[in-house]
C-alpha cells in the first residue's frame, strides 16, 4: 500500500468517524435529554416528533458507520482497512477532546431550536426571536 493511499484512507476514516459518532453522541447526550426536559416543562407542542426524528438520525448514523466498517473489512485489503481504523481512532480522540461541546450551549441550542422550531410553543418562538440567550436561560432553569 502506498503512503498516499494510507493517508487518504486515514483522513476518510477520521472524517467519517468524527461526523457519524459525533452526531450519535450529540443526539444521545444533548438532543434527546433536552427534548424530554422541554416536554416535562410543557414548552413543546404535544404532537411533536422530535425524539422520533432523532432516533431515526441515530439509527442512520449507526448503520452507516457499521456498514462502511463491515464493507471495508470484507472488501478492502488489510492495509487500507488498518488505515481506516487508525482514522477512526483519530476521530475518537477528536470527539473525546471536544466532549464538553456536546452539552447545552448556545451553538447547540440555536441549531436545536432552528431544526425543531415548528414544535415549540408560539410564545417561546417569539421569545427566541427577541432574545435567544434569555430563552436558553429559561430552559436551563426550567421555569416559564
Amino acid at each position: 500500500m502506498t503512503f498516499s493511499l494510507a493517508i487518504i484512507t486515514i483522513i476518510l476514516g477520521l472524517i467519517l468517524f468524527s461526523f457519524a459518532v459525533g452526531n450519535i453522541v450529540l443526539v444521545i447526550a444533548f438532543a434527546i435529554p433536552l427534548t424530554r426536559k422541554l416536554e416535562r416543562a410543557h414548552m413543546l407542542k404535544s404532537n411533536n416528533y422530535i425524539v422520533r426524528s432523532y432516533l431515526v438520525s441515530l439509527s442512520i448514523a449507526t448503520v452507516t458507520i457499521l456498514a462502511i466498517t463491515a464493507v471495508s473489512y470484507l472488501y478492502l485489503p488489510h492495509g487500507p482497512f488498518i488505515s481506516l481504523m487508525v482514522g477512526y481512532g483519530l476521530g475518537l480522540v477528536g470527539i473525546i477532546t471536544k466532549i464538553k461541546e456536546f452539552g447545552l450551549n448556545m451553538n447547540n441550542f440555536s441549531e436545536y431550536v432552528q431544526k425543531n422550531r415548528p414544535y415549540f410553543l408560539e410564545e417561546l418562538v417569539n421569545l427566541y426571536d427577541k432574545d435567544e440567550e434569555r430563552l436558553l436561560a429559561l430552559i436551563k432553569t426550567g421555569n416559564r
